[in-house]
């Protein structure tokens, strides 16, 4: 028997679907499935079904020092036990075929698999099948030239594994023991995580510690056949004066004096690698992590090939022409049919080759009916890509004009596309055009109107998603199959939020405080540094005991610097942190509103000035809370975001404003409730009121609509209170409702 190990359940299937020709069958071992054809076996895994832990007694995070779990023992756990237990089973197998995905975390989840099937007493021969993409041609291409297992590869996911542990284990107590921060509330620290953070942090600083510097702009619209705008050539005037005077300077009328115009080639864009795919993905709103998750359904369903990858070269051997003669008669057909008119198909090429997997490109066609509204949208961003980089250049005319008006020289710049070529496929990079009417030197053209605008320098912008996966490449923070992920988990720590992304005031006091105070946590060098390590190892240059004993003298260097300024840390966190809480002045008396957490778990807005001043609001129970930047005009409040364990955050705005708008929501429901009810009604009238909070009421000695309205002896035993106060607000309603008829 050949056992065969991919990496999920819906890849196995497709697998065995096309090594059989269609004919395979499923069966469940142990609840999971598995597909079977002659004499093969195909199992999907979950992913990583074992990981790299410390052994339970180091889960105290009082009892352990933080610094104790540097040189600690790690050890392997089963994860998936299920699948594990169905894997073992087949350690009687003559052959095993690993099938996994090709990068560094396929071959360790391989890996992984092949060690428990070893434990079980597998005494067979082991293969590899690499493929870039789940098509029949490539499939049984890889099973017909099986390769050995690449242990080097799977070496290196090792290492970053048990790097990351300890990176994000020891720093992450350590800084939440400090800060005081338990349970939920701890502060995530991690090795590629926290430079990231920095960059974000470092850049909002960089914004706020900008000072606007006032400008003027000065231009007229010019009358031709048609009107126009231009400006002063002077572009910008720092000086009011100079400004002014340029404005009242200029005539009726303005001359042309020269009109140059040229043309330039529009290079279309390089194939799609991972950090490209995901900043195009970013541009048409979707995340990075989303976009992934899309394009790795995509793959596993045979339509895209591999889509993580450093790649921006096409190999030599992919048929181009075969590739997008698949697409005539399709949703494409026209642009397929375009390109197939030229007798010549050269792609073009980015900086970076790689021999692992190819660009992500189409690999079949796929029928939009088929697919969700966003799994087609993301084939159809790959399939465009692909055809613009076998089309044309875009051909752009530029054209410059100059004037003088009264002695003020003005000019105006127009831009037209000439000839589509690339763009045409690929229609998400739009060029603005603006068209200036053909000119004549000498013409003399009327002065329609005259401007002069104020106008302020404007601060450096935040990182979009898209630009920050590109940063975190240029920086060598994480790898193309990571660094989603990373800036997922900043998402979801309440580290960051919206999109460009902007820091929590959390975010702010753990970056600022590690900056001054423990520096190298902070700063990409180190991660990178063990970036290309982990390189080496999947090269065979580097063995991973080392680069996982070099980690541990950069940790040991860190908490050095923790050691000699704790004190200073503490109180630089403490201090931060309690500004991440705060939401503005008390409307009572001035003091300052904080987010509280009650006794039974509740959040809400309270007064710090509490006992002397009892005001609060309410807040959702579930979810994290982030305090933003943004500022009620009305009330002065932070508006507060909600994240969510799933589904999407939500804005919560100003707590005052949400609080009103409740009330007033609340109330007209309770009014419409109440509207069918008279005073001598039996409280089981009152809509929620059954039998069970009937009897209630009535041991309160309360049996109509308006008893309840008049009882003054506060909550009733066997009625929630929320409940109660709603069901006594209509019960007033009621008698306040026939007191104004009367």
């Amino acid at each position: 028997m050949k056992l065969v190990i991919s990496e999920k359940d819906n890849a196995a299937s497709r697998i065995a679907d096309i090594l059989s020709g269609g004919t395979s069958s499923s069966k469940r071992v142990n609840g999971v499935n598995t597909y079977r054809f002659d004499d093969a076996v195909v199992i999907g895994l979950r992913g990583h079904i074992v990981n790299i832990d410390y052994p339970s007694e180091y889960d105290d995070w009082n009892g352990v020092e933080p610094r104790d779990l540097v040189h600690a023992p790690m050890e392997q756990v089963v994860t998936g036990t299920r699948i594990a237990s169905a894997l073992r089973g087949f350690s009687d197998a003559d052959a095993v075929i690993v099938a996994t995905d090709y990068d560094r975390e396929g071959e360790l989840i391989g890996v992984e698999a092949l060690r428990l099937l070893e434990e079980s007493g597998l005494n067979a021969g082991v293969y590899r099948a690499r493929f870039s993409s789940l098509t029949e041609d490539d499939v049984k291409r890889a099973f017909d030239e099986l390769e050995e297992i690449d242990y080097d590869l799977a070496a290196a996911g090792e290492a970053r594994q048990k790097i990351d542990l300890m990176w994000g284990a020891s720093l992450t107590r350590e800084i939440s023991l400090m800060a005081r921060r338990y349970g939920e509330n701890f502060l995530s620290v991690g090795r590629v995580q926290t430079p990231t953070l920095a960059m974000i942090v470092d850049k909002e600083h960089e914004r706020e510690a900008f000072v606007p510097e006032p400008y003027w702009e000065v231009g007229a619209m010019l009358g031709a056949d048609e009107e126009f705008e231009t400006e002063h050539r002077g572009n910008r005037f720092w000086d009011h004066d100079e400004g002014l005077s340029a404005y009242e300077g200029l005539g009726e009328t303005a001359t042309v004096i020269s009109v140059v115009k040229k043309r330039s080639r529009d290079r279309p864009p390089a194939p799609f690698n991972t950090t490209a795919f995901q900043r195009a993905a970013s541009s048409i709103g979707y995340s990075p992590a989303r976009a992934m998750r899309i394009a790795s359904d995509l793959y596993t369903a045979g339509y895209i090939s591999y889509p993580r990858t450093d790649n921006t070269v096409y190999p030599d051997g992919l048929n181009l022409r075969s590739t997008v003669e698949m697409f005539r008669g399709s949703h494409f057909d026209r642009y397929a049919s375009a390109l197939l008119e030229r007798e010549r198909m050269k792609p073009t090429r980015g900086k970076k080759q790689t021999t692992d997997h190819p660009p992500i490109y189409p690999v079949s066609v796929a029928e939009e009916q088929k697919l969700s509204s966003d799994e087609w949208k993301i084939y159809e961003l790959v399939v465009r890509r692909f055809f613009a980089t076998l089309a044309d250049p875009a051909i752009r005319e530029h054209v410059r004009s100059d004037f003088d008006s009264n002695g003020e020289p003005l000019k105006a710049n127009g831009t037209r596309i000439v000839k589509k070529g690339w763009r045409w496929f690929y229609p998400y990079r739009s060029v603005k055009e603006v068209i200036l009417p053909d000119l004549e030197e000498g013409a003399v053209l009327e002065v329609v109107s005259t401007e002069i605008e104020e106008k302020e320098t404007q601060p450096p912008g935040r990182f979009g998603t898209g630009r920050l996966v590109t940063e975190m490449e240029k920086r060598n923070l994480g790898t193309k199959a990571t660094r989603h992920g990373t800036i997922s988990k900043l998402y979801s720590r309440g580290y960051i939020y919206g999109n460009p992304v902007k820091p929590t005031k959390t975010a702010e006091s753990v970056i600022d405080t590690l900056e001054d105070y423990a520096p190298l946590v902070t700063t990409p060098d180190m991660t990178a540094e063990l970036e290309e390590d982990m390189s080496r190892i999947a090269e065979g240059e580097l063995v991973d005991s080392e680069v996982v004993e070099e980690s541990r003298e950069m940790l040991d260097e860190a908490f050095r610097d923790f050691e000699e300024r704790e004190d200073e840390i503490q109180n630089s966190l403490r201090e931060g942190l309690r500004s991440d809480r705060e939401v503005g002045s008390c409307p009572d008396c001035g003091e300052t509103l904080v987010i509280r957490r009650s006794r039974r778990g509740g959040r809400f807005v309270g007064c710090s000035g509490y006992p002397d001043c009892t005001y609060t609001l309410p807040l959702p129970r579930r979810g994290n809370l982030i305090v933003t930047k943004t500022i009620c005009d009305e009330h002065g409040l932070h508006g507060v975001k909600v994240v969510p364990n799933s589904g999407r955050p939500w804005d919560l705005g100003c707590p005052i404003c949400n609080y009103e708008q409740w009330k007033e929501v609340r109330e007209r429901k309770e009014a419409e409730a109440a509207k069918h009810l008279e005073p001598g009604d039996t409280v089981s009238e009152i809509k929620g009121v059954g039998e069970k909070y009937s009897e209630s009421l009535a041991e309160a000695g309360i049996e109509t609509v308006s008893d309840l309205a008049s009882y003054e002896e506060g909550h009733v035993e066997g009625l929630p209170r929320g409940k109660f106060r709603s069901f006594k607000r209509q019960a007033k309603k009621v008698l306040e409702t026939g007191a104004q008829q009367a």
